[in-house]
């Protein structure tokens, strides 16, 4: 209500009472109890992170021949496209909040024709209203943080899409090229078990094998055909995503098709847990919705105090010749006595949804943490399972001449050359699973190191 025309004891009075009011309430919540001394249980192998190093995480991730239609495929992404339009309407709040701190001018114009009894009389008028508002409990200033606070995590909600796509169109490129690898080696291995059932079923006619032996070299034909569909499948979903991310139809070309794996290197920057905060851009949104609602927290305990507003006007009048000029000014405040605690409602929500956020940054940082940590345990668990593949396969090459030179040699048949070429083909296939294995593990990696 308006009170400036009170008497100056009731005036004091009601001040006193406010700022008792006010000044008593809601504290903010303790924020979110981050352990700055957090370590990772497994260690990373590369250099401590350079902070001039600001390229995008695939630049340091993949080679350059697959930057160029990646960052084509980001530009195309309809999703982006929308969080670009989100970034633009969080800037135009902040634009709205940062005007509502600033001085308002209107312009007026009138006339009037009055006839009465046969006189007639005119009058025109000029006026100009101007209003700036006094921000003395600083609610208009909390607005303005938290419409740039929000501005902050819409940017960085948008940075943290443009990663998860990256990742995507990375996994989807590795999940074709291992498809489109196993079908070789399938097809490869399919010609194999035929030469091996049509001897088999020689040597069944010869009385050299039994019919479980032929049944058995049947079996393992009918389950590598078995997985060429599945292959030829994995290899359309995985074309189908890339085209999806780079928003094409079923029908057009993806911009980027490999035969073979892509390259994921393993230069991952030797951080602390605490440097994700900083470095992943779902975090730097989570502190950034953390400010926003501790600015609307701010605001809601503001808006119990006064409000106080200069204002002047200025009127020019011209009635039947005669031109007059009003110069006015005025200091106008308000404040809400009873409101059925309203006001004191919206600020508990206030604290309420700030402590909520300080709670899922918590949640969100922890939750990073364990996925790093996971993910490096895992990088380091395929590096070794490929080094004893490896190892593998350098056993099944020797198995495979070791038979050719007894079947030259006359010493055997060519059954054994057979066998000893589908082991190789197996391990080989092996193999290939988990080389793309470990190129998924170092893009995701890559993605939530940030």
């Amino acid at each position: 209500m308006r009170y400036r025309r009170l008497p100056l004891l009731l005036q004091l009075a009601l001040s006193t009472w406010l700022i008792s009011a006010c000044s008593s309430g809601l504290e903010r919540p303790a924020p979110p109890a981050i352990n700055e001394d957090a370590a990772f249980s497994a260690e990373f192998p590369g250099a401590p992170a350079s902070p001039s190093d600001t390229r995008s995480w695939w630049r340091k991730a993949v080679s350059e021949t697959i930057w160029p239609p990646l960052e084509q495929t980001l530009a195309a992404n309809p999703e982006l496209r929308e969080a670009d339009a989100d970034v633009a309407a969080a800037r135009a709040r902040l634009d709205q909040a940062e005007a509502d701190t600033g001085p308002s001018l209107s312009l007026g114009a009138g006339a009037r024709v009055v006839k009465e009894s046969g006189d007639t009389s005119n009058s025109r008028s000029v006026g100009a209203d101007g209003t700036v508002p006094l921000d003395v409990s600083g609610a208009l200033a909390d607005r303005v943080e938290a419409a740039a606070a929000s501005l902050r995590a819409t940017i960085a909600d948008a940075d943290q899409l443009r990663s998860d796509l990256a990742r995507d169109f990375l996994l989807a490129l590795i999940d074709a090229a291992e498809a489109a690898q196993r079908f070789a080696l399938l097809k490869r291995q399919i010609e194999v078990s035929k030469t091996l059932l049509r001897l088999t079923e020689l040597r069944f006619s010869q009385g050299l094998a039994s019919i479980v032996d032929v049944l058995q070299q049947r079996d393992d034909l009918a389950g590598l055909r078995e997985q060429i569909p599945l292959t030829l499948l994995e290899q359309k979903t995985a074309a189908n995503a890339l085209r999806r991310i780079s928003a094409m139809t079923p029908d057009q070309t993806p911009l980027l098709v490999m035969q073979t794996l892509p390259d994921v290197y393993d230069n991952f920057p030797r951080i602390q847990p605490v440097e994700l905060l900083d470095r992943r851009s779902s975090l730097r949104a989570g502190r950034a919705r953390i400010e926003a609602a501790d600015a609307r927290f701010a605001a809601a305990l503001a808006d119990r105090w006064p409000t106080l507003s200069l204002s002047s006007e200025v009127i020019t009048r011209a009635m039947s010749g005669d031109v007059t000029t009003v110069i006015s000014a005025a200091v106008d405040a308000a404040l809400t006595l009873v409101d059925s605690g309203r006001k004191v409602a919206i600020a508990a929500e206030q604290r309420a949804e700030l402590a909520a956020a300080g709670e899922q940054y918590l949640t969100e940082w922890l939750a990073a943490v364990f996925e790093v940590d996971n993910l490096m345990h895992a990088e380091a668990r395929l590096r070794e399972r490929i080094a004893l593949s490896e190892q593998r396969l350098k056993i099944v090459d020797t198995l495979l001449l070791a038979a050719r030179r007894r079947y030259e040699r006359g010493v055997s048949d060519y059954l054994p050359v057979l066998a000893a070429l589908r082991s190789q083909q197996q391990q080989q296939r092996d193999h290939l699973a988990l080389q793309a294995e470990l190129a998924r593990t170092r893009a995701r990696l890559h993605r939530a190191i940030g």
